[in-house]
């Protein structure tokens, strides 16, 4: 009898022994596939009210300077047109203050129009920029609170969402084949970042400050 008992003592701690591997290896495993998340940046870029608002006023002030560009260039033409009506002999002292005028406001018609560009390229490269860093800014807080070790950015678009070749070929090329939705953290950041530009946006604009 104790020989038999000793035995299944014996037996109890060789199987237990055998199983705490296992049961770690299992948890690591777990613990592994909630260490990785995954986060599209085209679809956050897009609905995040922020970038739309700031492209916005970017798309403004372009229009703005647009309309100031077409004054110059009519104001342009109409010289051009004078020099061809054939009002003034070509080498008279009116001819030529036109011909000048016409060179001076083509030269600051191009330079203009060659700022300007350069402006808001600067501008919009600035704006994908300052919203890129909040976007991380928002990703790192989120990965630390949950203990993500690793966001990897993907697209939530589907091969069977598309019949174009080309976005075919780039669904099909994706990085990601297929993924846990568990792990898709877009949702959460993009509402993060929204509560946090509407609760900015609201103080901005309270009373004695409106927002223009």
């Amino acid at each position: 009898m104790k020989r038999f008992t000793l035995f299944t003592l014996c037996l109890g701690l060789a199987l237990s022994v055998m199983q705490t591997p296992l049961v770690a290896q299992t948890q690591t495993a777990s613990q592994a596939k909630k260490s990785i998340g995954l986060i599209d940046m085209a679809h956050l870029f897009k609905e995040y009210k922020k970038f739309a608002d700031l492209r916005e006023q970017l798309r403004n002030e372009i229009k703005a300077t647009d309309d100031a560009a077409k004054k110059m260039a009519e104001s342009i033409k109409g010289t051009q047109a004078k020099l061809k009506a054939g009002t003034f002999a070509e080498g008279s002292a009116e001819y030529t203050q036109l011909e000048t005028r016409l060179i001076s406001d083509s030269t600051k018609f191009e330079a203009f129009r060659k700022t300007q560009q350069q402006k808001f390229l600067r501008r919009e490269s600035k704006i994908y920029k300052e919203v890129y860093l909040e976007v991380v800014g928002a990703v790192g807080q989120y990965a630390n609170y949950y203990n993500y070790d690793v966001i990897v950015r993907f697209s939530r678009s589907a091969v069977d969402e598309t019949n174009n070749a080309q976005e075919l070929i780039q669904n099909m090329n994706k990085q990601v084949v297929w993924h846990n939705s568990g792990i898709d953290i877009t949702d959460q950041v993009l509402k993060y970042l929204n509560d946090q530009y509407a609760a900015t946006s609201k103080t901005a604009s309270g009373p004695g400050n409106p927002q223009k």
